[in-house]
């Protein structure tokens, strides 16, 4: 039955918000991307990688005092997994530090921004390190209007 729920929100959701990255060139045959990625001579990650690409629904919020955000719902594109941690895309910038929340196919991860880069004007790849969840966290807050929360009657460029 909560599965029922959960999936009736997401595809709601996805129904309702427009994806707004421009895939770049690298990422064209990502939805075809499957298995283990291949590991590099320098690489010091404590998990394996796995393809899974996919949409998926970010939540962010105002995680960072320096950075004020609106609580929003974005749709991006996930693209490789580990026990540890998940790489996304992204049509707008992440700090080191912010907390987003993304909803999968499958499940609600809470995620800690490690890095964020710059592919086009219209796309960031973000890697992120799983958190804990906050159990009184459990559902979207506002999904009658998804795509922007005012905060506290402000509006800032996000």
């Amino acid at each position: 039955m909560l599965e029922t729920v959960y999936s009736q929100k997401m595809k709601l959701l996805l129904d309702r918000l427009r994806c707004r990255i421009q895939l770049p060139v690298q990422f064209a045959d990502l939805e075809h991307r499957r298995g283990v990625l291949p590991s590099q001579s320098n690489d010091m990650r404590r998990a394996a990688r796995v393809y899974c690409p996919g949409k998926l629904l970010i939540e962010s919020f105002a995680s960072l005092p320096s950075v004020p955000r609106n609580h929003q719902y974005v749709v991006g594109y996930s693209v490789d997994i580990s026990s540890t941690g998940i790489r996304f895309l992204h049509d707008t910038e992440l700090y080191p530090g912010e907390q987003v929340t993304l909803w999968t196919s499958a499940q609600r991860l809470t995620c800690t921004v490690i890095r964020c880069r710059r592919l086009n004007k219209s796309c960031y790849e973000v890697g992120a390190s799983f958190v804990d969840e906050d159990p009184a966290y459990d559902s979207p807050q506002d999904v009658a209007s998804p795509e922007q929360e005012s905060l506290a009657g402000q509006d800032f460029l996000n």
